[in-house]
């Protein structure tokens, strides 16, 4: 299952936003309080959501400053890999966050809002963080 944000026009340059995904320490004073037991390094990082799910997370691309690719590691209760796009324009740059969970039809029925919710309200928060 896919997701796709909005496209949102950021005004600031596409390295800050790069420089806060690409490094998982960099997040810790992020974090909603559903998420617990944080734990990062530079490229990778694990937590528990809610007592439900664990969530352990690896980045497996980079290309500075357009794209950061975030997959699922071992252990993680799911696959998953969230993608970040920074596309320089005039006047600062367009960002784009794509999520494809690999659940089945059913679950996938089931969590396509909430999926698409995230999506945007992740971009918003990177737009909210490089436009402070």
């Amino acid at each position: 299952m896919k997701a796709t944000s909005n496209t949102l026009q950021i005004a600031a340059e596409p390295e800050t936003a790069y420089r806060k995904i690409s490094n998982f320490s960099a997040l810790a004073d992020m974090m909603p309080p559903q998420v617990q037991d944080f734990k990062a390094t530079q490229d990778t990082c694990s937590f528990n959501v809610g007592g439900m799910a664990q969530i352990n997370m690896r980045i497996t691309q980079k290309i500075e400053p357009n794209l950061v690719v975030i997959s699922s590691d071992e252990g993680s209760t799911f696959p998953f890999s969230l993608t970040f796009r920074f596309t320089p324009a005039d006047a600062g740059f367009s960002s784009v966050v794509e999520a494809d969970v690999n659940v089945n039809m059913v679950m996938s029925a089931m969590l396509k809002p909430q999926m698409q919710k995230f999506v945007d309200t992740l971009n918003q928060h990177i737009k909210t963080f490089c436009e402070q």
